[in-house]
């Protein structure tokens, strides 16, 4: 998995948030005349800590549900299973592969693996930006691919890179080029499953 945010930001942002939720919790429970002694800070800040992890890992794709206006603002959810037509060219010759593409994605990190019949791939290196003039949502990602049924002659795993665009109509959608180490190249299309 690949960082979404940059790290520098995401712990800036969460040390300010639980810096303002532990100053709001010490004083709500001075106003509601609870004495403030070190146990009961600890105990809320546990109560804050349980919080942000369960927002951060789980919470946060409730949120983009209930507000999806949070998909054009930050990045969207990208997370579920997503069918891959694959169009390639290699030595003069073209064809079709289908696949199955799984994107797992929480607020911080996402992956792609895809498996299709002769090979899988899982992701090396990935990065996420929204293009500076659109601001359509981008991913850049190198993959590493396993064939399933080696060739003679020919390595087994070989490394590729993609640059996918995401269709902001409907966030279901992923298409792009992609070129291959094997001197091969082609187009990619991810239409979400579920």
């Amino acid at each position: 998995m690949f960082s979404l945010l940059p790290m520098t930001k995401v712990i800036s942002m969460l040390a300010g948030l639980y810096a303002l939720l532990a100053f709001l919790v010490a004083l709500g429970m001075e106003r509601l005349g609870i004495e403030v002694s070190f146990l009961r800070v600890f105990s809320g800040a546990v109560v804050i800590d349980l919080g942000l992890l369960f927002f951060v890992y789980v919470g946060w794709r409730w949120i983009w549900e209930k507000v999806p206006r949070l998909n054009q603002w930050l990045y969207p959810d990208l997370n579920g299973t997503w069918a891959a037509s694959i169009d390639w060219v290699k030595d003069g010759k073209t064809g079709l592969a289908l696949g199955t593409v799984s994107i797992k994605q929480n607020f911080f990190t996402l992956s792609i693996e895809m498996d299709a019949p002769r090979s899988e791939s899982r992701t090396i290196a990935l990065s996420v930006k929204k293009d500076p003039e659109s601001a359509r949502p981008l991913l850049h990602y190198i993959y590493e691919v396993r064939e399933k049924y080696q060739s003679p002659g020919q390595n087994m795993v070989y490394q590729g890179a993609a640059s996918l665009v995401v269709d902001v109509a409907t966030y279901d959608r992923l298409s792009g080029n992609y070129f291959t180490s094997r001197e091969s190249g082609g187009h990619f299309e991810f239409r979400r499953t579920l």
